[in-house]
C-alpha cells in the first residue's frame, strides 16, 4: 500500500513537472509572438516609412529641382524636362501612397495630413512648370528664389515627419525592450515557482522515503533482534538459562571436528548433582528448580572465555565443552566448578556426605584425529562420572587421551 502511495505521488510529481513546463512553453511562445509584432511594428511601422520619406525628400531635389536646374541651362530639351516632372511628380506619388497605406496613429494624422497637403501642393507647383515647357515658355520664367523656397518648405514638413517617425521608432524599441524584459522576469518567475514546488513536492516525497526507509530499518533491527531472541530461546533452557541438549549437539559436532582439523584438545565434561532425588522429595520440585538455577549459574559464570560452553542436558545432568585447553588447565577448570558448587552451602539433608549440594564430574581431554569418533568422548566422561560417584561423589574423575 505504502509503495502504490509513493507512485502516485511520484507520478504526481512527474506531472506537475510537465504541466509546469508546457505553461513555461505557452507563456514563452505568446511572448515571442508579442516581441514578433512589437518588431514588425518597429520595422514596417517605423524603419520602412522613414525609407519612403527620405525617398520622397530625396526625389524632390535629383528628380524636380536638378531637372529644372538642367532645363534652365539647356542641358536638356523641353520635352526631355516635361518627361522627367512626370515621371518624377508620379515615383513621389507611388511612395507617398505607399507611405499612406501603412498604420497610422490617432496622434500622427495630424502631421501626415499636412504633409499631403503640401505634397499637392507642390505637385501643382511642378505641374504648372512642368506646363511652361509644354508651351514653349523660356527656362527662365521659373524663378529659382520660388523653387527654393518651396523645396525648402516640403523638405522641412518631411523632416519634421521624419522626425516623428524617429520618435515612433525609438518609442517602439523601448517598448520591445520593455517587453522582453518582462517576458524574461516572467518566464524567471514562472520557473522559479516551479522550481520552488517541484522542489517542495520532491522533498516531501524523498522525507517520507527516508522516513520509510528509517522505519523499514527499525523494523529490520526489531526483526533481527527478534530472531536472536528466538534463536536464543530455541537453543536455550527455559529453567536455567543456559544452552540446551539441542545447542550441545550443534556445538559439540563443530567444535570436535575444528579441533581434529587443527589438531588441538578438546575436553568435555560430565556433571551430575549428587543425590538430586532425594533432594526433589526432602524440599520439593520448586526448591529443586531452585538449585538447578543455581548451579548452572556457578557453571556458566565459572567459565570466561568465549569457546568454553556450559549445557543443561536433561535433569540435573550438566555438559562442559572446553576448546584449546590443555589437559592440565582443563583439570583445574574441572575442580575449580566442583569447589564453586560446594561453596554454595545449599543446604542438602539428603547428602549423608557433606550435607549441601555439590556435584560429581567425569572429565576427558583429547586431541583428536580424523579417524577418532566424536561419541567416544561422551562415553568416556560418562564412564568417569560414574566412577566418580562409586568413589563417593563430590569428586573430579579426569582422563587425558594423547
Amino acid at each position: 500500500m505504502e509503495t502504490l502511495k509513493l507512485k502516485t505521488k511520484l507520478l504526481y510529481l512527474l506531472i506537475s513537472v510537465a504541466l509546469g513546463l508546457l505553461i513555461v512553453g505557452f507563456v514563452g511562445y505568446f511572448n515571442l509572438l508579442t516581441m514578433k509584432r512589437n518588431v514588425d511594428t518597429l520595422y514596417f511601422g517605423s524603419m520602412i516609412p522613414l525609407t519612403e520619406l527620405s525617398a520622397i525628400n530625396t526625389a524632390y531635389h535629383h528628380e524636380l529641382e536638378s531637372n529644372i536646374y538642367r532645363w534652365r541651362e539647356k542641358v536638356i530639351s523641353d520635352e526631355e524636362f516635361a518627361r522627367n516632372i512626370t515621371l518624377g511628380l508620379a515615383n513621389i506619388d507611388q511612395m507617398w501612397a505607399s507611405y499612406l497605406s501603412h498604420h497610422k496613429r490617432p496622434e500622427e494624422v495630424p502631421y501626415v495630413n499636412y504633409t499631403d497637403e503640401r505634397i499637392d501642393i507642390m505637385k501643382r507647383y511642378f505641374e504648372e512648370i512642368r506646363s511652361l515647357s509644354t508651351h514653349q515658355t523660356q527656362a527662365s520664367a521659373v524663378s529659382l528664389i520660388t523653387l527654393t523656397d518651396n523645396i525648402t518648405s516640403i523638405h522641412n514638413t518631411i523632416a519634421q515627419l521624419i522626425s516623428y517617425e524617429i520618435s515612433v521608432a525609438k518609442y517602439e524599441r523601448a517598448v520591445t525592450l520593455n517587453h522582453h524584459k518582462d517576458s524574461l522576469m516572467q518566464l524567471a518567475v514562472m520557473l522559479g515557482f516551479i522550481l520552488l514546488g517541484v522542489m517542495t513536492f520532491a522533498w516531501r516525497i524523498f522525507r517520507q522515503i527516508e522516513q520509510q526507509q528509517q522505519q523499514l530499518l527499525n523494523s529490520s533491527k526489531a526483526l533481527q533482534h527478534l530472531n536472536v531472541k528466538l534463536e536464543q530461546a530455541s537453543y536455550t533452557d527455559t529453567l536455567t538459562g543456559i544452552y540446551n541438549r539441542r545447542y550441545f549437539n550443534l556445538v559439540y559436532e563443530r567444535e570436535f571436528k575444528r579441533a581434529s582439523r587443527s589438531e588441538k584438545p578438546i575436553t568435555f565434561i560430565m556433571v551430575d548433582i549428587d543425590f538430586f532425588k532425594p533432594y526433589n522429595d526432602t524440599y520439593g520440585h520448586l526448591q529443586g528448580d531452585v538449585a538447578l538455577q543455581s548451579v548452572a549459574r556457578v557453571l556458566r559464570t565459572s567459565l570466561s572465555r568465549p569457546g568454553d560452553f556450559a549445557f543443561r542436558l536433561g535433569g540435573e545432568e550438566f555438559g562442559i565443552i572446553l576448546t584449546d585447553t590443555d589437559a592440565q588447565s582443563a583439570r583445574q577448570m574441572a575442580e575449580r566448578l566442583r569447589f564453586n558448587v560446594e561453596s554454595l552451602n545449599i543446604e542438602h539433608k539428603g547428602n549423608k556426605n557433606t550435607g549441601i549440594v555439590t556435584i560429581s564430574l567425569g572429565a576427558i581431554c583429547v586431541t583428536p584425529t580424523m579417524s577418532m569418533g566424536n561419541e567416544s568422548l561422551l562415553h568416556t566422561a560418562d564412564a568417569n562420572l560414574y566412577a566418580a560417584k562409586e568413589r563417593g561423589r563430590n569428586q573430579v574423575v579426569f582422563t587425558i587421551t594423547l
